[in-house]
């Protein structure tokens, strides 16, 4: 890890991408954190990782949610980064080892591979979480893992988790656990080649899942999240009374950060019903 970080912080020269004007790129910049571009097999990603170290503690892996893959119901979007990307903030804002991994065709990485179809019905496919699971094992190897996801990005953890070595944990921020149901609700067109981590076989006993909602979130049902945990070996939920889906969390971080520490330490925690 000493290596990789090191590596990193070496890197000031920032990167000269179309997407430079982001909003997540200022963040960065004027957070002074690093990032850079990698290649997996599949696609490009945005990856930073942060100077914090500590091989005593596991590293706390943060995918965004899904953005703004439609303009409307009918019309894609062409620009999916989210405009206030919340988990790139609680990775600036963390003091402890940290990677922020970003998601496949977001932050305007000019990846020839990229198509509207890997942040539409493709969101949740194989090659994505694929490529997500790669850049890990070549940038992060070796290390325990909490992966963390809000939204969308929740589903792309536990479909992860699946894949992954040294997973020792996996926390959902209003996760979208069941994609088929949440497509139905909405009457949106089913995620054709997607997959639903509902449909998935329940991860293994060792790894902890802790599933975060809120009551009052308008696209994500909580009896969902429920359903989903009582499936699985090892899960436990905390309710939270967040008004709203996206940036709305973003007050609850230090509920998210206390959490996170527990899952660290190895301690059970509080878990909220």
């Amino acid at each position: 890890m000493t290596k990789i970080i090191s590596a990193f912080v070496s890197i000031h020269i920032v990167l000269m991408l179309s997407g430079c004007t982001l909003p997540a790129y200022k963040l960065l910049q004027d957070a002074g954190q690093p990032y850079k571009v990698v290649s997996s097999n599949n696609f490009k990603h945005l990856l930073a990782i942060n100077s914090h170290s500590d091989i005593n503690k596991p590293v706390i892996v943060f995918i965004e949610g899904d953005g703004r893959p439609w303009q409307r119901h009918n019309r894609v979007a062409s620009k999916p980064t989210p405009d206030k990307p919340l988990l790139l903030e609680w990775f600036i804002a963390a003091d402890f080892p940290a990677v922020y991994l970003g998601r496949p065709c977001y932050f305007e990485l000019n990846d020839p591979q990229c198509s509207p179809y890997w942040y539409t019905h493709g969101r949740y496919s194989e090659p994505v979480v694929d490529s997500l699971v790669q850049v890990l094992r070549d940038n992060v190897a070796e290390k325990n893992l909490v992966l963390v996801g809000h939204s969308g990005g929740g589903t792309l953890a536990i479909l992860m988790a699946e894949k992954l070595e040294h997973v020792q944990a996996v926390l959902t921020i209003a996760g979208n656990l069941q994609v088929n149901a949440w497509s139905e609700y909405h009457h949106y067109s089913k995620l054709q080649g997607s997959m639903d981590p509902m449909l998935r076989k329940t991860l293994p006993g060792h790894i902890r899942q802790i599933h975060v909602y809120s009551p009052f979130d308008k696209v994500i049902q909580e009896e969902w999240i429920k359903a989903y945990s009582k499936k699985q070996l090892n899960s436990g939920l905390i309710e939270l009374p967040v008004h709203g889906h996206d940036y709305a969390w973003k007050e609850f971080y230090p509920v998210v950060k206390k959490v996170l520490s527990e899952i660290s330490s190895g301690g059970a925690g509080a878990i909220i019903e």
